[in-house]
């Protein structure tokens, strides 16, 4: 029963991703014409799109760059650039269940950072200055329309999602969050050894705010690189949209498309750009073509990441090697050695 539950929950995602872009193309589009449609894009416009995406990823690459060396470590741009696109490869083309993108990238990162648990907070705090970054932005560019009701429903996925966003930063950097969980009650957790070492390591991070700070700044070069990447494909197909407009729709589908009941977003990415596009005049075949289009080049860089990643350490032998035991010495542990210590004089 319990595999069947496992498979359940690695394959339904998948299924379900499926099932929406079938139901896009084959009952809400005419794929002959989507096709055409892609096939129009003018090809400057397309290689521009490229060219900013792969902004995007060396942007992403160069904030986690900064988030692991406020841990102290050192690691190239170049293998950061390759951890982030086998992360986004593995997200985007890999049903993986609990091994998604961002674990498989904290796995390779901690062949650098020798924990587990530090590469996970890394990786953690990396995805949280993106999406807090994300929503930010888009309500910014949100507040001079606000008033135009086409663009309500979207400040409503913003807010959501930048209130979400700025209650998790707080809860795992801040002190006094932390002081109204009962002590001890870690203790009482199962994996509690890890689960303190991730603690620890999150707390490093409340101590260097200033790289914080700048990785959370730095996230609006990824994220003008994806939406400029969509604003080629769209100027490329022929969608009337002035800029602002996909600086706020372009962000709500990806917030959309980032909740987990989907395989990697795709499928309820696709919809949520039809439905808020939509909202703005853009007919459906354009707007689907036009999120399906960035998902594919994004998978294209993501491709060209995955045999330069077989020159690193495999997953499987770097997580036999590197321990996920505490990454700061635990004062308690610390007093009680001193004492047996002292005592054995």
């Amino acid at each position: 029963m319990k595999k069947l539950l496992r498979v359940a929950r690695r394959f339904l995602p998948l299924v379900f991703s499926l099932a929406v872009l079938v139901y896009l193309f084959g009952y809400r589009t005419d794929p002959v014409e989507s096709w055409n449609t892609a096939r129009s894009v003018k090809p400057s416009m397309l290689f521009i799109a490229l060219g900013l995406g792969l902004m995007s990823f060396v942007f992403a690459a160069v904030r986690l760059k900064i988030l692991v060396e406020v841990l102290g470590h050192k690691v190239s741009l170049t293998r950061m650039l390759i951890y982030t696109l086998v992360g986004q490869f593995y997200n985007s083309a890999i049903p993986g269940g609990s091994v998604g993108g961002d674990a498989i990238k904290a796995l390779y990162l901690s062949n650098a950072t020798r924990s587990k648990p530090q590469a996970f907070a890394a990786v953690l705090v990396d995805r949280l200055c993106g999406l807090f970054m994300l929503a930010t932005l888009a309500l910014v560019m949100l507040m001079p329309s606000i008033q135009d009701e086409s663009m309500r429903q979207a400040a409503g996925v913003i807010i959501v999602f930048t209130g979400g966003a700025t209650a998790a930063i707080i809860a795992m950097t801040s002190r006094r969050v932390r002081k109204l969980v009962p002590k001890g009650l870690s203790n009482k957790l199962p994996f509690h050894d890890t689960i303190r070492a991730f603690d620890e390591a999150m707390q490093i991070y409340r101590g260097h705010k200033k790289g914080l700070l700048l990785a959370l700044l730095l996230s609006i070069l990824p994220q003008a690189g994806w939406i400029g990447m969509h604003i080629a494909i769209g100027q490329g197909i022929g969608i009337q949209l002035i800029w602002t407009d996909y600086a706020v729709l372009i962000p709500v589908a990806g917030m959309v498309a980032a909740l987990p009941i989907s395989f990697g977003g795709w499928g309820i990415g696709e919809a949520a750009s039809v439905y808020f596009f939509g909202l703005r005049g853009v007919p459906e075949q354009p707007a689907l073509v036009l999120s399906l289009s960035g998902r594919l080049i994004q998978l294209a860089w993501a491709i060209v990441g995955v045999p330069l990643s077989w020159a690193l350490p495999r997953p499987k032998d770097i997580e036999a090697a590197v321990h996920g035991d505490a990454v700061l010495p635990d004062k308690e542990v610390e007093a009680a050695t001193r004492a047996k210590v002292q005592s054995n004089l």
